[in-house]
């Protein structure tokens, strides 16, 4: 039986990517899910093709983590997803990001994530250190791994192939707004860890991901200001490291 989950893509300024994002989740294989898109107007207006298909929330705001919480209020589904705006999944994508949830002691599941020339992987499966920073680590890549920890570290999850059961997001409290664009699902994943919930990783959950062009960012990544990445690195050592 599947878990029925809601999908929710924020967007802003890119209206032809979010419409590329939708139409690739419109062809995913899962049998309960529903599409909530929070974006602006610019690019609801580019998903008219859908309407009556997907929930829409009108949100002009630049602070992604704010327009995450706006959906996971208009989510219906027992399990959250997030998907980037700049990405596409696989079919298969909701099949094997579920998968860990039939667990119930899994709270949390993240996917691999495909670079722009479909071929080689951006992320795979990382863990934080008590000072919000990444590794690298090795998992079986033909199936689900629950990811253990040592004391400080966290399971790292990647904003734009991940799930949450709705209760555990809600009774954390979603994401912290402070973030706007940067660290937002870092700071979740330190909370997580904190909370004692567990997360594990499903390698065959499969997301491309293209890195599109923003008003905080070009292309190639390179930020145009950073401002908010350095505040959101002041809240995050407020938070989460140790003094």
């Amino acid at each position: 039986m599947s878990l029925p989950v809601s999908v929710v893509v924020v967007s802003r300024d890119r209206p032809d990517a979010l419409y590329r994002c939708v139409l690739g989740l419109s062809q995913v294989q899962y049998t309960s899910f529903e599409i909530v898109v929070v974006a602006d107007a610019l690019g609801l207006a580019a998903l008219g093709g859908f309407e009556g298909k997907i929930k829409t929330v009108l949100f002009e705001e630049p602070n992604i983590s704010a327009a995450r919480n706006i959906g996971i209020a208009h989510s219906a589904g027992e399990v959250v997803a997030f998907i980037d705006d700049d990405a596409v999944p696989e079919p298969t994508w909701l099949t094997h990001l579920t998968e860990p949830l039939t667990q119930q002691d899994v709270s949390t599941v993240g996917g691999f994530v495909i670079g722009r020339n479909g071929i080689s992987f951006q992320w795979k499966a990382r863990v934080l250190d008590q000072d919000g920073f990444a590794s690298d680590i090795e998992v079986d890549e033909t199936r689900s791994t629950v990811i253990a920890l040592e004391d400080g570290q966290a399971a790292k999850t990647e904003g734009t192939n991940m799930a949450i059961r709705r209760d555990v997001l809600i009774g954390i409290g979603g994401f912290d707004p402070a973030y706007h664009f940067y660290l937002d699902e870092t700071d979740l994943n330190m909370r997580l860890a904190k909370g004692g919930y567990v997360t594990a990783i499903s390698p065959l959950a499969q997301v491309h991901h293209g890195f599109a062009a923003s008003a905080r960012r070009r292309a190639d990544r390179a930020p145009s200001d950073l401002f908010d990445i350095g505040a959101s690195w002041a809240v995050f050592q407020r938070k989460h490291v140790p003094s």
